[in-house]
C-alpha cells in the first residue's frame, strides 16, 4: 500500500512520530509528521505501538490519593490565619478620612528636631473607588477567561483532528492515491477508506484564495456532488481537508468560494479520483 520515504529532506520526521503519538506537536511540525505518515508505512507501524505504549503507561501511572493527604488539608484549615474583624474605632477612622473632601485624609505637618522648616508628608489617599477597581479586575478576568476558553477549544479541535488523521491511516481498508488537480500545476494526495466512510486530501500547489475566498470541497457520486467542507491552509502553504460520509462517492472535486462555502459549486469542479 506504501513504502517507507527515507529521501531528504523528510529524514528527520522520523523523529516526530513520538512525538506525535503523544500530541506533543503543533504547527507545521504535526503538518510535517502527519504527511509523512501517509507515505511511510514504518513510521505507521511505530506510531501505532507509541500509542499502545502511551495508553499502557497511563493506566499504570493512575493512582487514588492516599486519604491521608485529605485528612491533613480539612486539618490545616482551622489554623490558616483570617482577616481580623471590623471594630468601632476602625469605623471611626474610616468615617473621619471619608468626611475629609475628596476623600483625602491630609497629615499636620511638625517641626523638625533641629529647629528647621516642619517636614510636610505627602497626602495619603485613604480611600479609592472601590467599584473601578472591582471593574477592572472582572474586565481583565473575561479576558484571560475568554483566551483560555478560546486556547482550550483550539487544543480539542487539534487532538479531535489528530484522532481522525490516526484513525484514518491505521484502518484496515486505508488506500493512498496520488495524482495531478487537473487544470493546474498543483498536485493532490487523498487517503481513502471506506470501512470509515472518510477521506483525507492534502493539495500542494494550488494558488492562494484570493481575500474572501476559499477552495471548497465536494464529494462526486452517482446522485451528483455534495459539499464535504473547506480545506484549510497549513503553515507550509498547503491545503488540507477531511471528508465525511463518504458514500458512494469515488471523486473529490475542488471549487473556489466564498469563505463561508456554497450550497452548490459555483463552476466545474477540480476533480481528483478517491
Amino acid at each position: 500500500m506504501s513504502t517507507p520515504d527515507h529521501s531528504a529532506p523528510d529524514d528527520e520526521v522520523h523523529g516526530l512520530t513520538a512525538a506525535y503519538a503523544v500530541d506533543a506537536l503543533t504547527g507545521e511540525e504535526r503538518e510535517r509528521a502527519e504527511r509523512h505518515l501517509v507515505r511511510c508505512a514504518d513510521c505507521r507501524r511505530d506510531l501505532h505501538d507509541f500509542r499502545a505504549t502511551t495508553v499502557r503507561l497511563a493506566y499504570a501511572e493512575a493512582q487514588e490519593p492516599d486519604p491521608a493527604v485529605w485528612q491533613r488539608l480539612r486539618a490545616s484549615v482551622p489554623g490558616i490565619r483570617r482577616l481580623p474583624p471590623l471594630t468601632a474605632e476602625h469605623g471611626a477612622q474610616t468615617a473621619a478620612s471619608e468626611a475629609a473632601p475628596g476623600g483625602v485624609e491630609e497629615e499636620s505637618a511638625s517641626p523638625a528636631p533641629d529647629g528647621t522648616a516642619p517636614a510636610v508628608p505627602l497626602r495619603r489617599r485613604r480611600t479609592v473607588l472601590p467599584w473601578l477597581a472591582a471593574a477592572a479586575c472582572l474586565a481583565v478576568a473575561l479576558a484571560l477567561g475568554g483566551t483560555v476558553v478560546a486556547m482550550q477549544q483550539r487544543m480539542d479541535d487539534m487532538r479531535a483532528h489528530t484522532a481522525e488523521v490516526e484513525a484514518l491511516l491505521a484502518a484496515s481498508d486505508a488506500r493512498i492515491r496520488a495524482s495531478e488537480v487537473p487544470r493546474t500545476t498543483a498536485r493532490a494526495t487523498v487517503v481513502t477508506s471506506d470501512e470509515m466512510g472518510s477521506a483525507m486530501i492534502m493539495v500542494e500547489g494550488l494558488a492562494p484564495p484570493p481575500e474572501g475566498m476559499g477552495y471548497q470541497m465536494w464529494l462526486v457520486d452517482d446522485d451528483g456532488m455534495r459539499s464535504a467542507g473547506m480545506l484549510e491552509a497549513t503553515a507550509d502553504g498547503m491545503l488540507s481537508g477531511m471528508a465525511k460520509d463518504l458514500g458512494t462517492a469515488r471523486q473529490i472535486g475542488i471549487t473556489l468560494e466564498p469563505a463561508s462555502g456554497m450550497p452548490e459549486p459555483s463552476e466545474d469542479p477540480m476533480k481528483v479520483e478517491v
